[in-house]
């Protein structure tokens, strides 16, 4: 009797579990259905939001180059290479002066600093992509 009473609670608890999985399922797949919805606009905010960065940046150096004039350079024929970035007066490129003002800004509590947004976003949805195929 006892056996058979055990059987019944296993049973009635394996049921609760496979109706809770299926619950479960029908909701993640709400869930990534939405979020392939949502795809295209998260990659244009991304994309937004590292242009409207990298504007405020130049204004930064803008601001500072107003604020400080260089001495007048002269001007020498251009020679096209395959360097990169040709550095400023002072020996670094802009991409330098950038990473070195962002390392020193102190932290904002409660932000993390993300680099390359666009690529973090790309890889979310590929990742996703992938494991429901």
């Amino acid at each position: 009797m006892t056996s058979a009473l055990i059987d019944i609670i296993i049973i009635v608890l394996l049921i609760g579990t496979l109706v809770y999985a299926f619950v479960l399922d029908r909701r993640v797949r709400n869930l990534m259905a939405s979020l392939k919805d949502m795809e295209p606009m998260v990659g244009a905010f991304s994309n937004a939001v590292d242009q409207s960065t990298k504007s405020v940046e130049e204004l930064r150096d803008l601001s500072v180059q107003v604020r400080r004039p260089e001495p007048p350079v002269q001007k020498q024929p251009a020679q096209p290479t395959a360097r990169g970035p040709e550095p400023t007066i002072d020996g670094e490129s802009p991409a330098q002066k950038r990473a070195a003002r962002l390392k020193n800004r102190a932290p904002v509590r409660g932000q993390t600093a993300v680099q390359g947004k666009s690529e973090l976003v790309r890889t979310f949805f590929d990742i996703t992509k992938e494991r429901k195929e």
